[in-house]
C-alpha cells in the first residue's frame, strides 16, 4: 500500500481537529478527534463521547469508523488520532481490536497516525500495534461481502 501524501495527511489532521471540538466530555475533560481515510479516498471523522456509566462511552477512533460504515465504507487506508495531549495519544485496546477487524475486511495493514497537540507525530500500523488479532474469520464469519462497499460517496 502506498504512503499517505502530504495533502491526505493535512486533510486528516484538519478533519480530526475539527471533530475534536465536538467531543462530549463532561467526565474525562479530554477531547479526542479521529479521522479515517477510506480506500476510496473519502475521509470520515469522529470524536469521543463520555457517558456517566463506566465503559459506555465511545472513543473517537470507533466513532470515526462507525461514521464511515454508516456511509457504506468498510475498508480503511489510515486512521489519524489527535488530542490536547502533548504526546501523541495511542488507541486503546478496544479501538485496536476494532481497527484490526476492519483491516481484515480491507485485506491490508491499516496505518495508524497519532498527532500530539504541538505537532509531534508517531506512525505505526495495526499489524505492528496488535500483531496477532482475534478477528471475525476466527469464528467463521465471511467478510468478503463487506469489502465490496456497495455504496459510498
Amino acid at each position: 500500500m502506498k504512503k499517505l501524501d502530504k495533502k491526505e495527511m493535512q486533510k486528516l489532521v484538519e478533519k480530526a481537529k475539527l471533530e475534536m471540538k465536538n467531543a462530549f466530555i463532561p467526565k474525562s475533560k479530554s477531547p479526542v478527534g479521529a479521522a479515517v481515510l477510506t480506500d476510496k479516498g473519502n475521509i470520515y471523522a469522529g470524536c469521543n463521547v463520555d457517558s456517566g456509566i463506566s465503559g459506555l462511552g465511545t472513543c473517537a477512533e470507533r466513532c470515526a469508523i462507525d461514521n464511515a460504515v454508516a456511509n457504506g465504507e468498510h475498508c480503511f487506508k489510515a486512521i489519524l488520532i489527535v488530542s490536547e495531549s502533548e504526546e501523541p495519544l495511542k488507541p486503546c485496546g478496544m479501538c485496536l481490536q476494532y481497527i484490526a477487524e476492519f483491516s481484515k475486511v480491507a485485506a491490508h495493514d491499516t496505518k495508524i497516525i497519532m498527532v500530539g497537540s504541538k505537532g509531534k507525530i508517531k506512525k505505526s500500523s495495526i499489524n505492528k500495534m496488535l500483531p496477532d488479532t482475534f478477528v471475525p474469520k476466527d469464528f467463521g464469519l465471511n467478510l468478503k461481502k463487506n469489502k465490496k462497499q456497495k455504496r459510498g460517496k
